[in-house]
């Protein structure tokens, strides 16, 4: 009986030195998005970039020469319980050596992932989460946001509205938000923009999410009759629904979707009706012709991939965890999580449109190499038109007037 229970228990061993072992043959990283809920599409988006990303690094041999393993996690509609329940999950339990998340709140998420020193990589775009990290920087150190605020997407967006080669035939804007920190913080802006130019805002919206049924709203809007109106919501439906409400009987308006035109179910669905759509992709590669060869051959590569254009997010989490990788090879330590992100702070990352670097804040502040992308639908797809910075018109391409502009 001893025999057995001795032989029993060094084989129980043997088990589990073989699952550490094991285990320690990978290094894992963390990806917290929405797999389910009102967000689901734009979780997708993000875990392409992230998953091309991973597969090229292990195809070549994997990370210090070992596989990267994904572990995922349900972000849903970033509940603040629900973020930090996904932080203690990935980085308490699962203990991952980096997380690489798209959108994921609104500053919860550097609460919950600042309590680890685990480098986290956020899509957030929103000033509410720099505040939280401005807080306590050196306890939020591991924070990487991989996108400018809104306030300074809003600018960049209102930079370009008023240098479109089209003259506006009045000087009244309609302006449509969601009734999160993102959606108030590009609709403020907006609204001080228009008014400092002389425009007159004459409608102002903030909606909650869900909002499909757009009739009281158009109507107001066609006895207006405003030169441009914007709409900053950042999921699919609403979009969809407001185009093929407002095109049966539409005013003279550019439509502006913002950061709404690139979730790649918004164009999939509308095809060429959308064709003179206007919006904007926040630390883009600018398609579906790039700036150069390497970026020519990641599109490239992306489309045969997944069958479809680049949608928001992909390339930024791509370029993620491109960064992270190179910052571990360079420090020879997955696990040393200050000294990774140190290099990252230090030295940023040199990618496809050249070097990139976060600031003081750790964020990925528009730049020649992460620039604001802006987009028209063209053909039923989205061509670049314009980059910021510096703002200017992109390569050859052109603006179309829409054609429901009389």
């Amino acid at each position: 009986m001893k025999r057995v229970t001795i032989l029993s228990m060094v084989m129980a061993f043997l088990v589990l030195s073989g699952s550490t072992a094991m285990a320690a043959d990978n290094i894992p990283v963390g990806v917290p998005l929405a797999m389910t809920g009102a967000y689901t599409g734009s979780g997708d988006d993000y875990f392409k970039g992230i998953k091309m990303a991973i597969d090229e690094i292990n195809e070549a041999g994997g990370l210090l020469g070992k596989p990267v393993e994904i572990i995922r996690y349900d972000s849903k509609e970033f509940a603040p319980e629900v973020v930090m329940q996904g932080a203690d999950y990935l980085c308490g339990q699962k203990k991952v050596t980096s997380v690489h998340a798209g959108w994921a709140g609104w500053g919860q998420d550097v609460r919950a992932y600042g309590k680890y020193d685990v480098p986290f990589f956020a899509d957030d775009g929103s000033q509410a989460a720099v505040d939280v990290y401005r807080e306590n920087p050196a306890q939020y150190s591991n924070i990487f946001q991989l996108t400018d605020v809104g306030i300074e997407q809003a600018k960049s967006m209102f930079r370009v509205l008023m240098a479109l080669p089209y003259e506006y035939p009045n000087k009244k804007a309609v302006i449509i938000n969601t009734d999160d920190s993102w959606g108030v913080e590009v609709g403020d802006t907006l609204e001080s923009s228009f008014k400092k130019k002389g425009w007159k805002v004459a409608k102002r919206e903030t909606v909650p999410y869900g909002t499909n049924e757009w009739g009281a709203i158009l109507t107001r809007i066609r006895r207006i009759k405003p030169a441009l109106i914007h709409i900053e919501i950042p999921s699919a439906q609403e979009n969809i629904t407001f185009f093929r409400q407002f095109i049966k009987k539409p005013t003279s308006s550019i439509l502006s979707l913002g950061w709404g035109i690139t979730p790649r179910e918004v164009v999939e669905n509308l095809g060429d009706a959308a064709d003179g759509i206007v919006g904007e992709m926040p630390t883009g590669l600018p398609g579906p012709v790039a700036p150069n060869a390497a970026g020519q051959a990641w599109i490239d590569k992306f489309v045969k991939l997944y069958n479809h254009q680049i949608p928001a997010g992909s390339w930024a989490t791509y370029t993620g965890v491109m960064a992270w990788a190179k910052a571990v090879t360079a420090v020879g330590d997955a696990y040393d999580f200050k000294a990774v992100n140190a290099y990252l702070r230090e030295n940023g990352y040199n990618g496809h449109q050249g070097l990139i670097r976060w600031d003081k804040d750790n964020v990925l502040r528009a730049q020649e190499a992460a620039p604001v992308v802006h987009y028209q639908v063209q053909g039923g797809e989205l061509k670049a038109i314009y980059t910021d910075p510096p703002t200017r018109a992109y390569k050859d391409s052109k603006f179309i007037v829409p054609r429901w502009i009389k």
